[in-house]
């Protein structure tokens, strides 16, 4: 999904955020944490691609998905598990819910949206991929079948 896809899906996150525990800071968190969970798409960017660079280089290269390898540690539905089985065992504010509301509905979005393969939200499959784009991502079939 691209950013400005994920800021609206995050505002109306944010919004169910605010009226569920009616805290302006819950929302916020959720917000923040749905928009800037992407910030783990530099690590594949600068993988690849010399430092420093110009943010629309950085965006179309990411949006193009023009990275050998898919880091995208941030993007993990273990890491996302672990957090609430973390929030349940420790009974964490609800900063902390709201934070993993605003990562989890970001990442489900992503696996929907995006050319990943179904499993490639995870980490330990990306792991076994050796992190490798090309073993990561669907072929898209051309209009006429091929692909």
């Amino acid at each position: 999904m691209k950013p400005a896809g994920h800021i609206v899906a995050s505002c109306a996150v944010s919004v169910f955020v605010w009226w569920y525990f009616r805290s302006s800071a819950c929302a916020l968190v959720s917000f923040l944490s749905g928009v800037l969970i992407d910030a783990d798409h530099l690590i594949d960017y600068f993988a690849d691609h010399p430092f420093p660079a110009h943010p629309k280089k950085i965006y179309n290269a990411c949006r193009d998905i023009k990275c050998r390898k898919l880091y995208l540690f941030l993007h993990s539905y273990e890491l996302i598990f672990l957090l609430w089985v973390l929030i349940w065992a420790l009974s964490l504010s609800d900063i902390w819910k709201a934070f993993a509301i605003g990562l989890t509905q970001h990442v489900m979005l992503d696996q929907t949206t995006n050319p990943i393969i179904k499993t490639g939200y995870f980490l330990t499959v990306r792991i076994m991929k050796r992190f490798d784009k090309k073993s990561l991502i669907k072929i898209r079939s051309a209009p006429d079948g091929s692909s």
